[in-house]
């Protein structure tokens, strides 16, 4: 199963993509402002019922600069209401946020390459009456360049995904683990060998709070114990910022116990200073079970183990 996108739950300006230009939505509602002769000409991001305004344009302050969050059900309703040809027209009465403050609004929708919403165009108080329908085509327009751009960020994301390959180690990924664990698995118990998981995870203190290049440094030496550790069969992956995982295929549940040991031992052998935290889960061949009953036990252990780590170093 494809890993899910998340495109559409992320907010614009808080991520750097190469594929958008900023400056260039600045410029689109620069333009659709003067045109329109309006008070304000925004672009909006929805995300899960929440606002945040992109780009602004304001004649005045409103309120409604670059960054600002806020909800509005009824600029949400407007939104899904679109019939797909002209501007939808809008009152400031139907509005409950900042936006309620204009008297018109012009809106058009945004959308994904995928149909998922996106946000929308707004324009507030135009003064522009007389050639207000020959300027519909430069909000289409707009809204074009915008759309090509979020069809470079949807596709550049979609590659990113189907990669199995995490970037910074080149481990296996979360998506390439759950491609090739489950099939690892099923073929080992063909052959009666026994399993387990092992999570391991970093445990930041204030000892280590230092530069990215340090923390990278960090994480790309626990891989390395981690793959030399390992035999042909066994799969290992980076699943977050500071854990991994590992699924090994062992005799018994004390050869489990001597992996734990020497990873632990040669990693703090390379680093003194790191601070693990890990957990495990044990499973026979004659155990028909899945995947993910084992990793939410490792889950479960890593996690009682984390409390007591806790605790000690209070």
């Amino acid at each position: 199963m494809l890993a899910q996108s998340t495109h559409h739950l992320l907010w614009l300006r808080e991520q750097d993509h190469p594929a958008i230009s900023l400056p260039r939505w600045q410029q689109q509602v620069e333009l659709l402002g003067n045109f329109y002769q309006a008070q304000a000409c925004l672009i909006l991001q929805v995300v899960n019922n929440s606002v945040q305004v992109v780009c602004a344009r304001q004649s005045q302050n409103f309120h409604l600069n670059g960054g600002s969050g806020f909800e509005d059900a009824g600029l949400l309703a407007m939104i899904h209401d679109y019939d797909g040809y002209s501007l939808t027209q809008s009152s400031g009465a139907d509005f409950t946020s900042e936006l309620s403050q204009f008297n018109q609004l012009l809106s058009r929708p945004i959308f994904w390459p995928d149909g998922e919403l996106f946000g929308c165009i707004l324009i507030c108080d135009p003064l522009q009456t007389k050639y207000r329908e020959r300027l519909t085509p430069l909000v289409e327009t707009a809204t074009s360049l915008i759309q090509a751009e979020l069809k470079h960020v949807f596709l550049m994301q979609q590659v990113k995904m189907l990669s199995v390959q995490d970037e910074q180690t080149c481990m296996l990924n979360p998506y390439g683990f759950s491609l090739m664990a489950p099939r690892q698995l099923s073929l080992s118990r063909r052959f009666g060998s026994h399993a387990g998981i092992i999570l391991i995870e970093e445990m930041m203190s204030e000892s280590l709070e230092s530069s990215k290049d340090d923390a990278g440094q960090r994480i790309r030496m626990l891989a390395r114990i981690i793959h030399d550790n390992l035999r042909d069969a066994d799969v290992s992956a980076r699943v977050s910022h500071r854990q991994f995982i590992i699924l090994c295929f062992i005799d018994n549940e004390s050869n489990l116990d001597a992996l734990v040991s020497r990873l632990k031992k040669q990693i703090a052998k390379e680093d003194p200073s790191l601070r693990l935290v890990t957990g495990q889960s044990y499973f026979t061949p004659d155990i028909q079970i899945s995947l993910d009953p084992m990793q939410a036990k490792a889950k479960e252990n890593l996690n009682m183990n984390k409390l007591e780590h806790q605790k000690t170093t209070r």
